[in-house]
């Protein structure tokens, strides 16, 4: 039981530390949005400045002016959007045999026609990596958490090339749209080298797939906390190394992408596109390596929420596409008070809820007791399917 009458006094000294950092962060952001306008026509030039110094933070790449905005065109009618999420039950260390729950769904718009939507989703009860045993072979037996994800970021794109090349319609414009990021972060958190490069080569593959075929790809973050325009504009103000110490007074260090660019876009806008410096798209071609922009999305009490797109170069190089882009989101966005309502959808398709997840463990408990299989699970997993209160 949370006793918040001990809370009181840490709730006072919580409140006063963020009215100082309001200040400070008030600060560091007007000198973050004045380095973004001071390299409007010098851009180049420090182009060439991150090129030679091959900077250790994580920093955006040039392809036109940081402080370029780009204004949302109209959507076209007919178009084709497609949109997959997926969600998981992870193996649980307290059940034997192990196994786990992969749900993804498949979700399409046919907009302006009289066409049937789908809406479906595809589960897949797992219990062997075979196809990755050869790099793996502490994991087979036991799939942890980072692995399932992985599996099942890979299982949603592919279904999401699936389900794209279903419902397209030559000559209607269409797009593909993920939630979450097209670079494999995670990946590089498995600690297992051969793991990693076989997993990232596999979803680069995908990312080929759909360039092959002229499918434009998306995918939104809500609620951005990337730092990587932030530490382009520390290169801009001669930040230096992260080794160096920073004035906290002065540095930017603490700021985020999406708080500049609430300030600096105007409705609907879009800001310049830029190049993610992330390694481990080092595995991808070069023209699927992602980039990435930040939209201003008005919302409907007022007031915006600032998005990151991410977008395979090949996208990015077709101001057609990127403009097709642009608005397919800002379209789903308003559909969706704020967020796309496609991305809303393919999650509420997806999602496990505790009532189903309770009984699949009963089904698969029934099953095999049925064939003859042990099946046992702790008594700590027990209490918890089974509350006494």
């Amino acid at each position: 039981m949370l006793d918040l009458s001990r809370l009181r006094e840490q709730f006072t000294d919580f409140s006063s530390y963020q009215s100082r950092h309001q200040v400070l962060s008030a600060a560091k952001l007007k000198r973050a949005i004045e380095a973004l306008q001071s390299c409007e026509k010098s851009w180049q030039d420090y182009q060439g400045t991150l090129t030679l110094g091959k900077p250790r933070r994580l920093v955006a790449g040039f392809r036109e002016s940081p402080a370029h905005r780009a204004p949302c065109g109209v959507r076209p009618t007919p178009v084709t959007v497609a949109a997959t999420d997926g969600s998981q039950i992870y193996p649980d260390r307290n059940i034997e045999p192990t196994f786990y729950l992969l749900n993804i769904s498949r979700i399409a718009f046919q907009y302006g026609t009289f066409e049937r939507p789908i809406m479906e989703s595809v589960p897949q009860l797992r219990y062997s990596t075979k196809d990755l045993e050869d790099h793996f072979d502490e994991i087979v037996e036991s799939a942890t958490r980072d692995v399932v994800s992985a599996i099942r970021d890979e299982f949603e794109l592919s279904e999401l090339l699936s389900v794209a090349r279903a419902v397209r319609i030559d000559g209607r414009p269409i797009v593909a749209m993920v939630d979450g990021t097209l670079i494999r972060w995670m990946v590089r958190g498995l600690r297992n080298p051969a793991l990693e490069q076989r997993l990232i080569a596999r979803y680069a593959r995908l990312l080929e797939q759909f360039r092959e075929e002229a499918i434009p790809l998306c995918s939104y973050v809500s609620f951005p906390g990337g730092t990587e325009v932030v530490n382009l504009l520390r290169v801009v103000l001669g930040e230096g190394d992260p080794d160096t110490e920073s004035d906290p007074e002065t540095s930017l260090e603490g700021l985020v992408d999406r708080k500049i660019f609430e300030k600096v876009l105007g409705p609907r806008e879009r800001s310049a596109v830029f190049e993610s410096a992330s390694h481990i798209q080092r595995e991808y071609e070069s023209a699927d390596r992602i980039c990435f922009f930040y939209v201003n999305v008005p919302l409907p009490a007022g007031g915006c929420e600032v998005g990151r797109v991410e977008i395979p170069n090949w996208v990015a190089q077709d101001p057609q596409t990127l403009d097709l882009v642009h608005s397919v989101v800002m379209s789903e966005c308003e559909k969706g008070n704020g967020y796309p309502m496609i991305l809303s959808e393919a999650h509420e398709k997806a999602v496990v809820r505790n009532q189903e997840k309770d009984l699949f463990y009963h089904l698969v408990e029934k099953e095999m007791h049925t064939a003859g299989v042990p099946f046992s699970a702790s008594r700590k997993s027990l209490s918890k399917r089974r509350p006494s209160v």
